[in-house]
């Protein structure tokens, strides 16, 4: 009988050492999970933190534009045509944002995990030739009232660019000039950026502000929900011979690879 005792004490003693293992491994994937999940919102925040910082540094260059060119705070009519560009420093890595990897074009977004994997690797040998803190250049603010949004536009819609606001495609116009204009932003889930852009209607306004201070109006006049494939002749400067402003985001609450391009005419 005193063995069977002993026995079942060494028993109980493994069975409690096993369960404690057991939770210490638990607690371990707990943590673990917790950690990734907060990851994103992490990244998300100090994104939004630098976009801020941009923003009051665009603000503070077009009060100073504004009042040296013209005391009673009108942009100088005399620069009207004068485009003034503000730089703004933003580190390389460490704020990428979920799904930078998909281009506005589509490659990869639907494509086989061999697809995936090319591209993932060309856009970081691509970044990885970047030097570790990227200069943007910003060329004006983007209002839009109904959404309560405020963004600076920098002159790229690069992966870095994009992740600090909104970028003028490089092979369209600059907002104001003769042809389209055509600013690309992300659909984010946490409604930052272009994620608000499903509410906006035709009729709606939408704003361009240069940072000398000059305002121009839009109207919305059109919306389009695109398949990604057929994009390239909605953002190229030739899309129209006139002033035109064209707002562009992913729109998967049609379906992957689809995009929703707003097209907007200045108000005279």
């Amino acid at each position: 009988m005193q063995r069977q005792v002993s026995g079942n004490k060494k028993d109980s003693k493994l069975n409690g050492r096993g369960f404690t293992v057991l939770m210490i491994i638990s607690c371990l994937i707990l943590l673990t999970g917790l950690g990734f999940l907060a990851v994103e919102p992490i990244k998300s925040l100090k994104r939004e933190q630098i976009m801020g910082d941009a923003m009051d540094v665009m603000i503070s260059k077009m009060s100073e534009a504004v009042v040296t060119a013209n005391p009673e705070g009108e942009p100088d009519p005399e620069n009207a045509g004068t485009d003034i560009e503000v730089t703004f420093i933003v580190p390389r890595d460490g704020n990428e944002a979920a799904g930078e990897e998909y281009d506005y074009f589509g490659d990869g977004e639907d494509g086989d995990e061999a697809d995936m994997s090319s591209i993932r690797a060309f856009i970081s040998s691509r970044k990885a030739k970047l030097p570790k803190n990227v200069t943007l250049v910003c060329i004006g603010i983007l209002e839009i009232g109904k959404i309560n949004k405020r963004l600076p536009v920098w002159n790229s819609t690069s992966t870095v660019a994009l992740r600090y606001g909104v970028g003028l495609y490089e092979y369209s116009m600059k907002p104001g000039q003769n042809g389209n204009a055509a600013i690309l932003g992300h659909n984010m889930k946490n409604t930052t950026l272009f994620s608000k852009l499903y509410k906006l209607n035709v009729g709606d306004n939408v704003r361009f502000i240069k940072l000398d201070g000059h305002v121009q109006d839009y109207r919305i006049d059109k919306i389009e929900i695109v398949y990604k494939t057929k994009l390239a002749k909605y953002v190229d400067a030739s899309a129209s011979d006139k002033p035109q402003l064209t707002l562009v985001t992913c729109a998967n609450d049609y379906g992957y690879g689809n995009r929703r391009v707003i097209i907007c005419h200045p108000v005279k």
